[in-house]
Protein backbone atom coordinates (compact mmCIF):
# COMPACT_ATOMS: atom_id res chain seq x y z
CA UNK A 1 0.00 0.00 0.00
CA UNK A 2 2.84 2.30 0.55
CA UNK A 3 4.52 1.37 -2.50
CA UNK A 4 1.52 2.67 -4.14
CA UNK A 5 1.25 5.77 -2.34
CA UNK A 6 4.43 7.02 -3.24
CA UNK A 7 4.10 6.13 -6.66
CA UNK A 8 0.55 8.24 -7.00
CA UNK A 9 2.46 11.08 -4.86
CA UNK A 10 5.49 11.32 -7.04
CA UNK A 11 3.41 10.78 -10.33
CA UNK A 12 1.30 13.77 -9.03
CA UNK A 13 4.33 15.73 -7.98
CA UNK A 14 5.62 15.00 -11.22
CA UNK A 15 2.56 16.49 -13.11
CA UNK A 16 2.67 19.92 -10.90
CA UNK A 17 6.27 21.19 -11.78
CA UNK A 18 5.63 20.08 -15.75
CA UNK A 19 2.60 22.00 -15.42
CA UNK A 20 4.91 24.81 -13.25
CA UNK A 21 7.45 24.82 -16.27
CA UNK A 22 5.02 24.72 -18.87
CA UNK A 23 3.29 27.93 -17.21
CA UNK A 24 6.72 29.55 -17.24
CA UNK A 25 7.58 28.70 -20.54
CA UNK A 26 4.45 30.28 -21.19
CA UNK A 27 4.36 33.14 -19.68
CA UNK A 28 8.31 34.08 -20.62
CA UNK A 29 7.02 33.77 -24.65
CA UNK A 30 4.10 36.00 -23.52
CA UNK A 31 6.23 38.58 -22.28
CA UNK A 32 8.55 38.45 -25.57
CA UNK A 33 6.01 38.78 -27.86
CA UNK A 34 4.35 40.94 -25.76
CA UNK A 35 7.57 43.45 -26.21
CA UNK A 36 8.41 42.55 -29.91
CA UNK A 37 4.66 43.77 -30.46
CA UNK A 38 4.63 47.13 -29.05
CA UNK A 39 7.65 47.69 -30.20
CA UNK A 40 6.83 47.16 -33.97
CA UNK A 41 3.09 48.89 -33.47
CA UNK A 42 4.40 52.37 -32.26
CA UNK A 43 3.53 51.86 -28.00
CA UNK A 44 5.37 54.00 -25.96
CA UNK A 45 5.88 53.83 -21.91
CA UNK A 46 2.86 56.24 -20.18
CA UNK A 47 5.47 56.52 -17.63
CA UNK A 48 3.58 54.70 -15.02
CA UNK A 49 2.77 50.90 -13.82
CA UNK A 50 0.16 48.62 -12.71
CA UNK A 51 -0.78 48.06 -8.91
CA UNK A 52 1.82 45.05 -9.33
CA UNK A 53 4.67 47.14 -11.15
CA UNK A 54 4.13 45.76 -14.99
CA UNK A 55 4.93 48.66 -17.33
CA UNK A 56 1.90 50.29 -19.02
CA UNK A 57 2.16 51.30 -22.80
CA UNK A 58 0.32 53.56 -24.79
CA UNK A 59 -0.42 55.05 -27.62
CA UNK A 60 -2.34 58.28 -28.72
CA UNK A 61 -4.03 58.75 -32.29
CA UNK A 62 -5.48 61.61 -33.34
CA UNK A 63 -7.60 63.59 -36.09
CA UNK A 64 -9.85 67.05 -36.74
CA UNK A 65 -13.48 66.40 -37.16
CA UNK A 66 -16.11 68.84 -38.25
CA UNK A 67 -18.91 69.01 -35.63
CA UNK A 68 -22.18 70.42 -36.83
CA UNK A 69 -22.63 73.68 -35.47
CA UNK A 70 -19.56 73.36 -33.01
CA UNK A 71 -16.95 73.45 -36.48
CA UNK A 72 -14.11 71.44 -35.93
CA UNK A 73 -12.31 69.74 -33.39
CA UNK A 74 -9.80 67.58 -31.96
CA UNK A 75 -10.57 63.77 -31.86
CA UNK A 76 -8.34 61.53 -30.09
CA UNK A 77 -8.09 57.85 -29.22
CA UNK A 78 -5.89 55.75 -26.62
CA UNK A 79 -5.05 52.77 -26.27
CA UNK A 80 -3.39 51.78 -22.75
CA UNK A 81 -2.09 47.91 -22.76
CA UNK A 82 -0.15 45.75 -19.94
CA UNK A 83 0.90 42.15 -19.91
CA UNK A 84 -0.49 41.12 -16.51
CA UNK A 85 0.60 37.03 -16.03
CA UNK A 86 0.98 36.67 -19.56
CA UNK A 87 -2.18 37.98 -20.38
CA UNK A 88 -2.58 41.51 -22.64
CA UNK A 89 -5.09 44.03 -20.61
CA UNK A 90 -6.47 46.84 -22.78
CA UNK A 91 -8.08 49.73 -21.86
CA UNK A 92 -9.72 52.13 -24.60
CA UNK A 93 -10.06 55.85 -23.91
CA UNK A 94 -12.29 58.12 -26.61
CA UNK A 95 -11.38 62.08 -25.86
CA UNK A 96 -10.22 62.00 -22.72
CA UNK A 97 -12.88 59.58 -21.38
CA UNK A 98 -12.77 55.59 -20.36
CA UNK A 99 -16.01 53.60 -20.32
CA UNK A 100 -15.44 51.89 -16.93
CA UNK A 101 -16.70 48.57 -18.44
CA UNK A 102 -14.20 48.57 -20.82
CA UNK A 103 -10.75 46.68 -19.81
CA UNK A 104 -10.34 43.58 -22.20
CA UNK A 105 -7.89 40.41 -21.49
CA UNK A 106 -6.85 38.57 -24.41
CA UNK A 107 -5.35 35.05 -24.60
CA UNK A 108 -2.39 36.10 -26.29
CA UNK A 109 -0.11 39.78 -27.60
CA UNK A 110 -1.47 38.97 -31.00
CA UNK A 111 -4.75 38.72 -30.59
CA UNK A 112 -4.69 41.74 -28.45
CA UNK A 113 -2.88 43.87 -31.12
CA UNK A 114 -5.26 42.36 -34.15
CA UNK A 115 -8.17 43.77 -31.76
CA UNK A 116 -6.86 47.08 -31.17
CA UNK A 117 -6.07 47.38 -35.17
CA UNK A 118 -9.51 46.61 -35.49
CA UNK A 119 -11.01 49.27 -32.94
CA UNK A 120 -8.79 51.98 -33.98
CA UNK A 121 -10.50 51.28 -37.59
CA UNK A 122 -13.33 51.18 -36.31
CA UNK A 123 -13.57 54.19 -34.72
CA UNK A 124 -11.85 56.18 -37.80
CA UNK A 125 -8.72 56.89 -37.00
CA UNK A 126 -5.56 55.58 -39.21
CA UNK A 127 -2.88 53.01 -38.03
Amino acid sequence: MAIALDFSLSFWLNCLTKNKEVTAMTIEKAQKDFDELIEKNGFTLAGYTSDIGNPIYHRVWRRTVQVAWQGEQEDTLEVRILLSYGYPLVVVKRNGRQDPKFIRDYSSPKRAMNAIREIVRFAGFEW
